[in-house]
């Protein structure tokens, strides 16, 4: 995903940029918006089982369409050796935070066990950082990349608004569990969120266009918060909470679609060319970061208030999602400038 969004700037300007990030983007969100229904109607038809086996010939396609693209690398690229110690040491920092973050819960959180976690996740994350500002250009991330705000701001946000991946999986957890539904019916409650984020897309482009990056940037993730604390509403008779998450469920596709291109755009656009490949490569980490991590988290706060009832431990849950959303649009509001150029 890096290197195709790399590509764009490589061979796009302007608009037309502007445009193929559009394009880029549906893919990426359109997929995802996509998945919770298939994943939904092959559990229900075929078994759990034969997600792997369609999501293997999905990567098999993609190869195939990939065959003929012409190859892109910058003029210092083979000159630049892989950072091991930088990749082994992110690696053993994000393993050791997941596991105090995933097992705390269960290890007890001041256990000698989690707080050993937790400090080896800082001391390997704390290497991770200064062996990067020493090497400079060579590290694995070239954190000269962050004294750019507005990079920076669509990172960050992009980060945490991934992070409210994990409302999909709660809501899931609760339509199934605690309404008896199934898991097609449960996938269906997502196509209000597929084809509004699909829409929406093109419109954030043309929001971009007109008032720059910061105004949908600020007002995707905001109208997300919304929808996730109205999901979170799991007090609410089972008629209308199904309505009320299908609704939602549209207000949530209609924030993400405004931030997408916009967001992504920012990334691209204040990378500088011979880095374009790196920048793209963090940006596009911070989305599976924040999806991992978001995931994560959002479980063990499920697990730490599960003994309140399920309906409890869902909504604070949610609650937390809402909040990484609120800080997405606090992230663009502060750093990104009021009119960006384009």
């Amino acid at each position: 995903m890096p290197a195709t969004l790399a590509l764009i700037k490589t061979w796009y300007e302007g608009k037309a940029r502007q445009r193929a990030v559009s394009f880029w983007v549906i893919g990426s969100w359109g997929g995802s918006g996509l998945c919770s229904f298939v994943g939904g109607a092959i559990a229900t038809g075929l078994g759990w089982r034969w997600i792997f086996v369609f999501s293997i010939a999905v990567a098999l396609v993609a190869l195939l369409l990939l065959r003929g693209t012409p190859e892109s690398r910058s003029a210092g690229a083979q000159q630049q050796k892989l950072d091991i110690s930088g990749l082994l040491s992110l690696i053993a920092s994000l393993v050791l935070l997941n596991l105090f973050i995933s097992k705390g819960h269960g290890w007890g959180w001041s256990s000698g066990l989690s707080l050993t976690m937790f400090a080896g996740s800082l001391l390997a994350a704390g290497f991770f950082i200064r062996s990067g500002l020493r090497k400079g250009d060579a590290a694995l991330i070239d954190f000269a990349l962050v004294r750019n705000r507005a990079y920076s701001a669509a990172v960050l946000s992009n980060f945490l608004l991934n992070g409210a991946i994990g409302t999909m999986m709660i809501t899931s957890i609760w339509l199934q569990k605690g309404h008896n539904m199934s898991p097609l019916e449960t996938g269906g409650m997502t196509l209000g969120y597929l084809v509004t984020v699909l829409a929406m897309i093109r419109v954030g482009e043309k929001l971009l266009q007109r008032y720059g990056a910061r105004l949908p940037m600020m007002t995707g993730p905001l109208l997300t918060a919304v929808a996730i604390v109205l999901i979170s509403c799991t007090f609410l008779d089972k008629s209308f909470y199904i309505v009320t998450v299908f609704l939602s469920n549209v207000l949530f596709g209609l924030g993400l679609g405004c931030y997408a291109t916009p967001s992504t755009d920012t990334a691209v656009v204040n990378a500088p060319e011979n880095k374009v490949g790196v920048a793209s490569g963090i940006y596009k980490m911070g989305s599976s970061l924040g999806g991992a991590m978001g995931i994560a988290v959002t479980a063990s706060l499920f697990a730490l208030f599960l003994p309140l009832g399920m309906a409890s431990a869902a909504q604070y849950a949610l609650w937390f999602n809402a909040a990484m959303c609120l800080g997405a649009t606090v992230v663009s509001a502060l750093m990104l400038p009021r009119r960006s150029h384009s």
